[in-house]
């Protein structure tokens, strides 16, 4: 594995018409990854950190790119209620299929909704909203297109954004490829996850995108796990 450039090789998830049981059998195994790995727990901790100390509205509004089937939504919602902390969020992912996985999974949680958009997409406008949320998401831009869309989020109401992603590793690779062996996980999440470090920005290659995006109040932070957690504060 060469590591010293990103991998441009699409993930098989990201086939937007994957349907079915194979795509459910994917959305559950990466529910399990995020969870056993500490992904939720990261972002939601993050978050909360936030809200706690900024928190002077009487609901906030959550958008998190990429929801998949919406499992980092609920888990965030249900650590909020806990501290007292009125969220709505709105999930977007690219699949149909996917959205409506999670509008079944999660009905009767009325703080939660999904729509279905290219994220991607040139014309792609997020939802107003007060904070911006992705987990394994900014890897689909490439350098040039993650700036853009960099600039472009802080002439909107968005006040923080967070973002938890892989970073770029050799030994990730190797103990993921390791791990696929060991976990009752589907055989697309074992080939994309090996394929989404591979796409993984480096965290110097990350900040060098925010700078030359003008943003100034930022920070990245390692996590266990080969994980990173980029909080950008668009406040003025």
């Amino acid at each position: 594995m060469n590591i010293k450039n990103r991998l441009l090789t699409s993930e098989q998830l990201d086939n937007l018409s994957l349907s079915g049981k194979v795509l459910e059998d994917t959305l559950h195994s990466l529910r399990l990854i995020n969870q056993l790995l500490g992904n939720h727990k990261q972002l939601s901790t993050s978050l909360i950190k936030y809200c706690i100390h900024n928190h002077t509205k009487k609901e906030l509004h959550i958008v998190d790119l990429g929801c998949g089937g919406g499992d980092c939504m609920y888990y965030i919602s249900e650590r909020l209620k806990k501290h007292g902390i009125k969220v709505t969020l709105i999930g977007i992912d690219g699949n149909p299929k996917s959205i409506s996985y999670a509008n079944e999974r999660y009905f009767g949680h009325t703080n939660l909704k999904f729509i279905a958009a290219d994220i991607l997409a040139k014309d792609f406008t997020i939802p107003h909203c007060d904070i911006l949320i992705s987990s394994h998401f900014m890897y689909h831009f490439n350098d040039q297109n993650l700036t853009k869309f960099l600039k472009k989020v802080q002439y909107s109401s968005i006040r923080y954004i967070i973002f938890s992603e892989l970073y770029r590793s050799k030994i990730a690779y190797l103990l993921f490829k390791l791990l696929g062996f060991l976990l009752p996980i589907s055989k697309i999440a074992k080939k994309d996850g090996l394929i989404a470090i591979q796409r993984a920005f480096s965290i110097k290659e990350l900040k060098k995108i925010i700078q030359e995006s003008g943003i100034k109040k930022y920070e990245v932070i390692k996590k266990p796990f080969f994980r990173s957690i980029t909080k950008i504060d668009l406040q003025k």
